[in-house]
């Protein structure tokens, strides 16, 4: 399984990839229409994601982390509790802590 550190260094990588499609599609709006989408590599990154998800054993969170625009804390079923994942490695630990 891959630690702490591996799993920050391979979403930064994600993320970082995320901000060079976003100046890609600025720069593309400038000299287009605009209404073009820039969506080269997408299949590359879904699938780095579900290997990463695959590897610690926690499915189905790291896409809401990463595109979903809302507080990043996770609340238990019967809101007893709730677990801030603000950090990537608050979101390691509480993945590998919670594994489904």
């Amino acid at each position: 399984m891959m630690n702490k550190e591996q799993f920050i260094n391979r979403m930064v990588l994600i993320q970082n990839f995320h901000e060079d499609q976003d100046v890609l599609q600025t720069l593309i709006d400038k000299i287009s229409d605009g209404y073009s989408i820039v969506t080269v590599g997408n299949k590359l990154v879904n699938e780095i994601i579900n290997m990463i998800e695959e590897d610690i054993g926690y499915k189905n969170i790291l896409n809401w982390w990463l595109y979903e625009d809302v507080d990043k804390v996770i609340y238990e079923k019967d809101m007893s509790k709730e677990y801030s994942v603000k950090t990537l490695g608050e979101l390691y630990d509480y993945m590998v802590t919670n594994k489904n």
